[in-house]
């Protein structure tokens, strides 16, 4: 917890709770609780870039409906459960936070009418067109590292699948794909040191999901 009464992601995941002869099993409760701090930070770095999760995140809800079996020699189940409430107050923070951040964007507003010449100079050049990714720009990919984030085996290794599928479907619009633009999306991935920068993995991961459907929108027209 930081100086703001924050719950941050390394106390999600390094929390220890106390041990008795009936609670909680210990590796379920470790599991979920990595995954919290996981979608904690991606609510936090959505929020930061202002960007929409395309990805399902945890809700308060979610967290205030999750059980666990219960076990010999587990985590004390009330401080487990006073736990839980601060993470589903940390997250309907986040979830609130990000809801109203693009609430504030959607807003209407009433346009600048800046002098013709100047808007003209203002206009940012067009962008070109990106081409569709092959099979050798997923496999060859390279990100940046940070201090944590995603495991780069996992995301190296899930890349390699695309990049098999990608070299598989071709150019054969009649081919059907065996990996969705839906299993990109909901991919995840776990966090550790050293690990690729979160963002650059989501960007590309979503750019590889717009290619997919694309090509599953056109497979459907033609089928």
């Amino acid at each position: 917890m930081n100086a703001d009464g924050r719950l941050e992601p390394e106390g999600i995941t390094g929390k220890a709770f106390k041990k008795v002869r009936h609670g909680y099993r210990v590796s379920e409760v470790d599991q979920f609780l990595a995954r919290v701090a996981e979608d904690l930070m991606r609510l936090r770095e959505h929020l930061r870039r202002g960007t929409v999760p395309i990805e399902p995140l945890l809700t308060p809800e979610e967290v205030e409906q999750k059980t666990f079996n219960g076990t010999w020699r587990g985590y004390a189940m009330q401080s487990v459960d006073e736990f839980l409430d601060e993470v589903v107050a940390e997250l309907r923070r986040a979830h609130r936070a990000l809801a109203e951040e693009e609430q504030w964007r959607s807003a209407p507003r009433a346009p600048l009418q800046p002098p013709l010449h100047s808007a003209m100079r203002s206009l940012p050049a067009p962008e070109p067109v990106a081409r569709p990714l092959t099979a050798r720009d997923v496999a060859s990919k390279v990100f940046a590292r940070e201090p944590h984030g995603y495991r780069v085996e996992e995301v190296d290794q899930f890349l390699g699948v695309v990049a098999i599928e990608l070299a598989r479907v071709g150019g054969d619009p009649t081919t059907s794909p065996r990996l969705t633009a839906q299993d990109i999306s909901a991919k995840r991935f776990t966090l550790g040191p050293r690990g690729y920068v979160m963002h650059e993995v989501d960007d590309f991961l979503a750019r590889l999901a717009a290619q997919l459907a694309e090509r599953e929108s056109g497979w459907r027209t033609t089928g």
